[in-house]
C-alpha cells in the first residue's frame, strides 16, 4: 500500500455548523403601511422585540392601511411581510379588478383608485428625472400626465406550463414564488390572448403527458395579421406532436406557431401566414417572440410625442438607434416631410425584416446592423445627424449616451423601458451640455411598477 505523508500544517475538516435561524421570521406586529415602495409593495417600519425598528415591505396593501402582518423572509435592508389579518383599510382601497390579484404576481396595485394610481405613477417618473439632477420643481414642470394603456389591452405575453399528476397550468407564477397558477381571466391581457390560453390549456390536457411535460413557456403576441405562438420547450416535439399543432394552429387561426428546444434557433411548425404589425402604413413582418410595444395605445402615445416633436425640431437627417423592427423608424421618416433616416439594430433578425420592409415601401432608410452596447456612433457618424432617437433595452444606452454627451446633435429623443437607467443616462447627457425640455410618462403595464419614459433634450451649451 502506498502511504502519503499527511501535512501537518493540514487543517482538519470543519464541522458544518447548523445554520441560525433569522429570530423574526414568524414575528408578528400590527403595522399603519407608510407608503408604496418603488416595486408596489407597502412600507412600513416594525418595532421588534428587542426595541428596533426593521423595515417591511408588504403585498397588497395601500398607505394607511391596517394590517397584522408576520415576517416572513430576508428582504435587502428589511423584510417581506405577509398580511395576516386586515384590521383597517384606507379609503384610497378599490375591489381588484382580477379575481386572482392577490395569489398572481402580474399586477401589484389593482386594489388601488384611479386617481391615486396616476399620481403614484407619474410621481414616479418625478423621482427619475429629479435623480438626473433636477430641481424638483422643474420636474414637475418638465413631467406631463401619464399615458396610461386601458385595460384588456396588452397584446404580448409569456404564459408559464406546468403539466403534472395534479393537471395542467398554464398562466401566471404566483407572488415570489415558482408555483404556476391557472389564470382563466385577466384584466389586463387582450380577450385574444385569454382565448389562446383557454384552447392550449385544453389542448395540452388532449396531448400525452410526457410530450405535454416538455412545454415550459408559451409566448404569444397579438399582430395585425394574426397571432404569433412560440413554445419553448425541453425536447423536440415528434411527428405526431407536430400534427397535431398543425391542427391545433388551423382550428385556432393562428399566424405561425413555432418550437424552440433550450437554446437552439426556434422552427416554424405551423406557417399558416406571416405575422405582421404596420407602422405608418408600411408592413414589417416580425420574428417569433419578436419585440413589440406591449400595447398599441402606448406605441400610438410614443409615436403621438414623437410626431410632436418632429414639427418643433423639424430634423432632415435622423439617427434611429436601438430600432428593433422600426416601432419609430416609419413615423419618423414618412410623418410630414419626408427625411432621411439610419435605423440601427443589433439583432440580426429584426435588421433583416425591417430592411425588406423598406425595400418594399421604398421608404427613406438605411437600415444597419450594429451593436451599440458595444460600438456607440462616435462622432465622424453622429455629425451627419440633427436628431438622435434611442430606444435601449432595460439596461439603458450608457456607452452611446457618453458619446452623445460630448459629439451628440443638438436634438435627441430618449425613451426608456427603465426609470433608473433612465435618470443614469440623462445625468450623462446633462452633464455634457443637454438640458431636458419635455418628459412624457407612458404606463404600459397596468397596475404594475413598470413605466416608460419619453424626453426631449437640447443641447444648450458645449459639452
Amino acid at each position: 500500500m502506498k502511504h502519503h505523508n499527511r501535512n501537518p500544517r493540514a487543517r482538519g475538516g470543519r464541522k458544518r455548523q447548523p445554520s441560525r435561524r433569522d429570530p423574526l421570521i414568524g414575528f408578528e406586529a400590527d403595522v399603519t403601511i407608510e407608503q408604496i415602495g418603488a416595486r408596489g409593495d407597502g412600507i412600513a417600519h416594525v418595532a421588534t422585540p428587542d426595541g428596533k425598528s426593521v423595515l417591511i415591505y408588504v403585498d397588497c396593501v395601500l398607505p394607511g392601511d391596517q394590517v397584522r402582518v408576520a415576517l416572513r423572509q430576508k428582504r435587502g435592508d428589511g423584510y417581506g411581510a405577509e398580511v395576516v389579518a386586515e384590521i383597517a383599510r384606507s379609503s384610497g382601497y378599490n375591489t381588484p379588478r382580477c379575481a386572482h390579484f392577490k395569489e398572481c404576481g402580474g399586477c401589484a396595485l389593482q386594489h388601488m383608485n384611479d386617481d391615486d394610481y396616476r399620481t403614484w405613477k407619474r410621481d414616479k417618473a418625478l423621482v427619475a428625472v429629479q435623480r438626473a439632477g433636477i430641481d424638483p420643481q422643474d420636474a414637475k414642470t418638465l413631467v406631463g400626465d401619464v399615458e396610461i394603456s386601458p385595460p384588456a389591452s396588452r397584446r404580448r405575453a409569456g404564459f408559464s406550463v406546468h403539466v403534472g399528476a395534479t393537471g395542467v397550468f398554464v398562466g401566471f407564477h404566483g407572488r415570489f414564488s415558482h408555483t404556476v397558477l391557472n389564470v382563466p381571466e385577466c384584466a389586463v391581457l387582450r380577450p385574444e390572448l385569454m382565448a389562446f390560453r383557454e384552447a392550449f390549456v385544453m389542448f395540452l390536457e388532449a396531448c400525452p403527458p410526457e410530450h405535454a411535460r416538455d412545454i415550459k413557456e408559451v409566448f404569444v403576441t397579438l399582430t395585425d395579421s394574426g397571432l404569433d405562438v412560440l413554445i419553448q420547450a425541453s425536447n423536440d416535439p415528434d411527428l405526431d406532436m407536430r400534427q397535431d399543432l398543425a391542427e391545433f394552429a388551423e382550428a385556432q387561426n393562428i399566424a405561425r406557431l413555432s418550437w424552440k428546444t433550450g437554446d437552439r434557433p426556434d422552427e416554424p411548425v405551423a406557417a399558416r401566414h406571416l405575422p405582421v404589425v404596420r407602422f405608418e402604413g408600411v408592413e414589417v413582418a416580425i420574428a417569433p417572440g419578436g419585440f413589440l410595444q406591449a400595447t398599441q395605445d402606448g406605441e400610438q402615445a410614443l409615436v403621438a410625442a414623437i410626431k410632436s416633436a418632429l414639427a418643433d425640431i423639424a430634423p432632415k437627417n435622423v439617427a434611429d438607434l436601438f430600432c428593433g423592427v422600426g416601432s419609430f423608424t416609419f413615423s419618423l421618416a414618412l410623418s410630414g416631410k419626408r427625411r432621411s433616416v439610419t435605423a440601427v439594430e443589433s439583432d440580426p433578425r429584426a435588421v433583416e425584416l425591417l430592411q425588406y420592409a423598406v425595400g418594399q415601401s421604398g421608404s427613406p432608410v438605411k437600415v444597419v446592423k450594429r451593436d451599440l452596447f458595444r460600438q456607440p456612433l462616435v462622432r465622424d457618424e453622429l455629425s451627419s445627424f440633427d436628431l438622435v432617437v434611442f430606444d435601449p433595452p432595460r439596461a439603458g444606452a450608457l456607452a452611446q449616451s457618453e458619446t452623445l454627451a460630448v459629439d451628440g446633435p443638438e436634438w435627441i429623443i430618449a425613451v426608456s423601458c427603465n426609470p433608473a437607467t433612465f435618470s443614469r443616462d440623462m445625468r450623462v447627457l446633462r452633464n455634457g451640455g443637454y438640458e431636458i425640455t419635455k418628459v412624457v410618462p407612458v404606463d404600459q403595464f397596468l397596475w404594475s411598477s413598470h413605466l416608460e419614459l419619453f424626453a426631449i433634450l437640447r443641447r444648450v451649451s458645449a459639452g
